[in-house]
C-alpha cells in the first residue's frame, strides 16, 4: 500500500466532480490485497465525509465577502435574491427536506454528491448540524451503492475478458 495513492483516494474524495463516485472505483482498481482495499476505502469515505465541514465555512466565507461594501450592488443584488428565493421554497418543504437531503446526496448522479448538497442545504437556510447529518448519512448510502456497483461492475469485466 503506497501512501501515494492513498493521498490519491483521499483527493478525489474530496474533488467536486468525484467524490466516492471516483475515489471507490479508484480503489477497488488500484489496490489487490484486501487490506489495502480496506483502508483505501476507509480513506475515500472519511474524505467524503468530511466534505460539509469545509463546505460551510467556505459558504460563510462568500456571503462574508459578497455582503461586503466592496461587492458591485448588482452581485449583490443577485446573491441575495437566489437566498431568498431559496429561503421562501424551503419553508413548503421543511417536514421532509433531512431525509430528502440524504437521499439527494445517496444517489450516486452527478451533481448529487455531498459538495452540491451543502450548496443546497446552505441556500434553503437548513439547520446546520441536522444538514450535515442528512449529507454524511447520504454519503455512506452512496458509498454502499457505489461500491456495490463498481465491484460487481470489475467482476464481470474480468471474468469476460480475463477468462
Amino acid at each position: 500500500m503506497r501512501p501515494e495513492y492513498l493521498a490519491i483516494c483521499f483527493i478525489l474524495s474530496i474533488s467536486p466532480i468525484s467524490e466516492v463516485r471516483g475515489a471507490i472505483p479508484y480503489v477497488l482498481l488500484t489496490f489487490s490485497d484486501g487490506y489495502s482495499r480496506v483502508v483505501g476505502l476507509v480513506v475515500s469515505i472519511i474524505g467524503n465525509l468530511i466534505i460539509p465541514l469545509i463546505a460551510y465555512p467556505l459558504l460563510d466565507l462568500l456571503n462574508y465577502i459578497i455582503q461586503s461594501r466592496h461587492t458591485p450592488r448588482v452581485v449583490k443584488h443577485f446573491y441575495n435574491w437566489i437566498i431568498s428565493l431559496g429561503r421562501r421554497k424551503s419553508l413548503s418543504l421543511r417536514r421532509g427536506s433531512y431525509i430528502a437531503l440524504a437521499l439527494f446526496v445517496g444517489v450516486p448522479l452527478p451533481m448529487t454528491g455531498a459538495w452540491t448538497g451543502t450548496l443546497v442545504a446552505y441556500i434553503l437556510g437548513l439547520e446546520r448540524e441536522k444538514s450535515i447529518m442528512a449529507i454524511e448519512a447520504g454519503v455512506l448510502i452512496a458509498s454502499i451503492i457505489v461500491l456495490v456497483a463498481a465491484y460487481t461492475g470489475i467482476e464481470l469485466l474480468m471474468r469476460l475478458f480475463l477468462a
